[in-house]
């Protein structure tokens, strides 16, 4: 009898130490898990999507509702670190390459809820999800 609750305390206390409970987290994840999370983040202003690529990229097609913030520009490191660390971020690239190193960049920079969408927008593309592409 007594065992179960001793389990459930033991549980709840590791629990409270991983990164995700703690409201911390930098992780790789997939096109549907991404896709997932933007549905149930929309019209709500805690997820900010995040696009790397260079902006001739960005206009090509992007992810709708995406900021584009090129990681290869000469402003990255100032621009990112003027963006709000609290929202959640879904950072993504071509590949999941650049977008990686932007996470890792966002991390030391004190941002604690960072996505990493690997596959990028070819894998994107490649799932049949749709792309918001720029009028001129």
């Amino acid at each position: 009898m007594l065992l179960k609750p001793l389990l459930c305390v033991a549980l709840l206390a590791a629990l409270s130490f991983h990164p995700a409970m703690a409201g911390t987290f930098h992780k790789n994840i997939r096109v549907a898990q991404a896709d997932t999370l933007i549905q149930n983040h929309q019209g709500k202003s805690d997820l900010v999507i995040l696009d790397v690529r260079t902006p001739g990229e960005f206009q090509a097609g992007r992810i709708k509702g995406a900021i584009n913030i090129d990681f290869w520009g000469s402003l990255f490191d100032e621009t990112i670190s003027a963006l709000d660390k609290k929202p959640i971020y879904l950072v993504y690239c071509t590949s999941g390459v650049r977008s990686g190193g932007a996470m890792k960049k966002m991390r030391k920079l004190g941002f604690t809820r960072v996505y990493n969408m690997t596959g990028g927008m070819f894998g994107w593309r490649a799932a049949g999800l749709p792309t918001q592409i720029n009028q001129k």
